[in-house]
Parts: C-alpha cells; structure tokens; sequence
C-alpha cells in the first residue's frame, strides 16, 4: 500500500538578537492543529546575531539555520524563499506567536489553484500598554470593514493590512511575483503585498488568522524609532506612480500634509511673537492633521480616550516620516537595538 505524501507549511523567520523569543515562536508552532498529512518545517534566516539565537533555535529544532551576518531583510527573506520545500508558506517574525488554529483557518485560501496572500495585523500580548493597545487599535480600525463585532475578510487595499509579522502564500503566487525587492531597506513586505495585488493575484486580510506580538514598542521613543525604521520613500513612491493615489497612499498623503503642517510651526511661532498673535493660527495644522485620523478611528472604536492617545502617536508617526522624507536619517538603524 502506497502512503499518502505529506504536504508542507514552510515557516520561515528572519531574525536578528531574538534569543529572547524564538523558543517561545518554536513552542507555539509545535502546538499548531496541523490538518492530515500536513506538515511545517521551519527556516531561519539570521542576520547576525550577536546573541544566541542561532544556538537556541537549533537547540529547539529548526529544521534549517542560515547565518548572514549584513544581509538586508530583503535579502533574508530571499533566502528563506529558496530555502524553503513547502508547498505553502508563511512569514512570521521571531517574536510573534501564531494561534493554534492559525495555519487550519489559512489553509482552504491557500488550496485554490490561483495566487492567495492572506495576512492580518499582529495583536499585542494580553499585557501591553497603551502604546501597544493604542497601536493595535489603528491597525484593527484603519479599514472601515474590520469594525464589526465579528469583522468579515478585508479583500479591498487588504495589502494595507498584512506584513510579514502574519503572512502566508501559496505556490503559485511566487509564479506571479517571485521574490522581494532586495533595493528596498524597509517596507520590503508592503511592497512585496502591493506588487502581489497589483498583479491580479488574491490578497486576501483575515481575521481568523491570529497572532501575538511580542515585541511592540513599549516607550514613545520606541516607537518613534520603529516608524523611522518602518519608513520609506523608494515603497512610497512605488505605491504612488502604480495606483496614481487612489489606492494605499494614505500615509503617502498623512506624511505630505504633516510635513507641510510642520514648516509652518517656526514661522508662525516668530511671526506670532515679533508682528501679530494672529499669526498662531500657522500652528493649528501641526495639531489638526494628526487629530482628525484620531478622531476617526476613535470614533470607529467607539473609544473617547482613543482620541488623545492615537493623536499623540499619530503626532510622532508623522515626524518620523517627515523626518525620512527630507532625508535627514539616511542610514537606517532597527529600532530595536
């Protein structure tokens, strides 16, 4: 008698200085509901360490571990791709945790014979703070769809909601868009989703598909680093001159109009002092711009708190694009370090 083959989840992990969870990654993975005659094997890209991630994760059972010390994350996940033999695939990062029903709820998507991307935003761990609950809360209310109490798949701009914190793809949608943009520092996974949508494939957001980030930006600063990190003019652009505007170009808009806002705030403030109070009306903007998106999802949520929280980080979003749009940070750093 002839056994039935076994199929294969490639999980693959680019990391770097995540001693601290990678265990925790390799735990839940080997608690997934892995339907019959599934299976996952597990890759990770390191990009140098300096801790014992490597160690640690084959000590937990990864089943490849490929060191790069200086490899761009782009080129990781590169890597990872041709390293991997499954017939689906999955991005997570080493600090987030799937559900135990994570790879079930994706896998009838990822049956069909056409291209599927599926994804959805991280949620912070049952402990986080504001930063982290307020952080989510935008992700959670940015698409008017995910509102509802028992929110339906997101199918329009869901590309806006999935990164490689919880992706995952089958085999066919690497015939239509095969690897990621190795020019890009950052926003590699945004692109990578956008030239999928762009090409026709199905991308699909889905909020059965449940993970656990670990690692938030728990402090303000931490946070203004990680949009600074996060932040790229090359995806923007591309983003921009495809859709020509009308589609994903939020924070392409938000950015523009914020650091419009910000150049106003040293002339209105001498012109204020030195000729006329009124002249403080310049600085309204500053505050208008990140308030009006609060206000919005705020609203969404049904949360007046969300209101000045979401203001605030909205506020330090901006800078931080303004920041990288005039190229005043050239050499990008993780946030993390």
């Amino acid at each position: 008698m002839t056994s039935t083959p076994d199929y294969v989840l490639s999980v693959m992990v680019v990391a770097l200085n995540e001693e601290r969870h990678i265990g925790l990654l390799m735990d839940a993975l080997t608690k997934l509901a892995m339907p019959e005659h599934w299976r996952f094997e597990t890759i990770l890209v390191d990009g140098g360490s300096r801790d014992g991630t490597v160690e640690l994760a084959r000590a937990k059972g990864f089943d490849a571990c490929l060191v790069h010390p200086g490899a761009s994350i782009p080129v990781c996940r590169n890597l990872a791709l041709r390293a991997a033999r499954g017939h689906v695939f999955a991005f997570l990062d080493a600090d987030c945790l799937p559900e135990s029903d994570w790879f079930r709820q994706a896998l009838p998507w990822l049956l069909k014979e056409e291209p599927v991307m599926l994804g959805y935003p991280v949620q912070p761990p049952p402990a986080g703070n504001w930063i982290q609950r307020t952080w989510h809360a935008h992700w959670r209310h940015k698409h008017s769809v995910t509102t509802a109490a028992d929110p339906e798949p997101v199918i329009r701009d869901a590309f806006r909601l999935i990164t490689t914190r919880n992706m995952l793809f089958n085999r066919a949608l690497l015939d239509v868009v095969p690897e990621f943009d190795e020019a890009l520092s950052t926003g590699e996974d945004t692109d990578f989703a956008f030239r999928a949508t762009q090409a026709g494939c199905r991308v699909v957001a889905l909020p059965a598909l449940r993970v656990t980030h670990l690692g938030e930006p728990s402090t303000l600063r931490q946070y203004y680093r990680q949009q600074l990190w996060h932040a790229n003019r090359k995806a923007y652009a591309t983003i921009f001159r495809s859709t020509r505007g009308a589609s994903g170009a939020n924070a392409v808009f938000y950015t523009l109009a914020f650091l419009a806002a910000l150049l106003l705030v040293v002339p209105g403030l001498i012109l204020a002092l030195l000729s006329s109070p009124w002249y403080a009306l310049l600085l309204v903007p500053i505050v208008l711009i990140p308030a009006l998106p609060a206000l919005l999802i705020a609203d969404r949520a049904n949360s007046p708190i969300l209101f000045f929280q979401l203001t605030v980080l909205y506020f330090l979003y901006g800078l931080a694009r303004s920041v990288d749009l005039l190229g005043l940070s050239p050499r990008k750093y993780s946030w993390k370090k």
